[in-house]
């Protein structure tokens, strides 16, 4: 009896333990030493729009917006620099490795939507861009990964190099995801919009969008895998939002096999759709 009511009154005190005890917890957590292995879809399960939500004073201070922010805590704490940066030298940048091909489309889950300014000054929606094409989208929030991104497409980011990569896939288009870390750094990223337009190709800036801070909360960076900001994020979507195929990291003569053919298999697909 005794045995039973201290295991009900364990799980009772477990289920209470304060916020500030569950992010201590959190703090403790070792640094990742492998990768994940990517061999089933992920994302979200259905359609879904994220910075939509308009919260009032009472749904503020919900249980629901109390464990959100909470989460939020917990994620910030632990992923400290020196947490990602240990996890991002252990694993070599590889967040996650990839699967060995693309995921079918009735397999396939979410990316989730967005609307957000681009380089090209205009407010646009991700579903938009990516009606009727297919896509590689990168993620990065760092200069470490914006450089693992590049290592997939970087002969293709110049304004030749671009032109090449549209006459070689045309139903294809590379669209980024420049997601800032704080709120200054986003607001510092602003301020560069120039410099950035100058270095981009022109016909992507339409596809370059400039993320606010907190679009990309704790729990859509843990449904994309993408939440070690030290690392770039490769994704190929196909024209509605599937994820088909993804990759972290540093491109490796592996990957780029299979991010080519993936692209190619999912032109293929959108052509014999077009076609009916």
């Amino acid at each position: 009896m005794n045995a039973r009511l201290f295991s009900t009154c364990s799980r009772v005190q477990e289920k209470k333990a304060p916020g500030f005890l569950r992010s201590a917890l959190a703090t403790s957590e070792p640094a990742l030493t492998k990768p994940e292995v990517i061999s089933r879809p992920f994302g979200f399960e259905k359609p879904t729009r994220i910075g939509q939500a308009k919260i009032s004073l009472k749904g503020y201070f919900s249980e629901e917006a109390k464990e959100r922010r909470q989460r939020q805590l917990d994620h910030d704490l632990k992923h400290s620099s020196f947490y990602e940066f240990k996890s991002f030298n252990n694993t070599k940048g590889k967040i996650f490795l990839p699967p060995v091909s693309y995921f079918k489309k009735d397999k396939s889950r979410y990316f989730p939507d967005l609307a957000a300014k681009t380089l090209s000054n205009n407010t646009h929606t991700l579903s938009d861009i990516l009606r009727n094409k297919v896509t590689i989208l990168r993620i990065f929030s760092t200069i470490s990964g914006e450089r693992c991104a590049n290592t997939y497409v970087e002969k293709y980011l110049g304004e030749d190099g671009y032109a090449e990569f549209q006459t070689k896939y045309p139903r294809s288009q590379i669209v980024d995801l420049n997601i800032p870390q704080t709120w200054a750094k986003g607001w510092f990223a602003g301020l560069l919009k120039g410099n950035l337009r100058k270095n981009i190709a022109s016909a992507r800036h339409d596809g370059y969008f400039l993320i606010p801070h907190g679009l990309f909360d704790v729990d859509t960076k843990k449904i994309l895998k993408c939440d070690n900001t030290c690392s770039g994020y490769l994704y190929v979507l196909d024209s509605e939002n599937h994820i088909r195929w993804a990759t972290s990291g540093n491109a490796t003569e592996q990957e780029l096999e299979i991010l080519w053919k993936s692209v190619r298999g999912l032109e293929l697909e959108l052509a014999a759709a077009e076609s009916l």
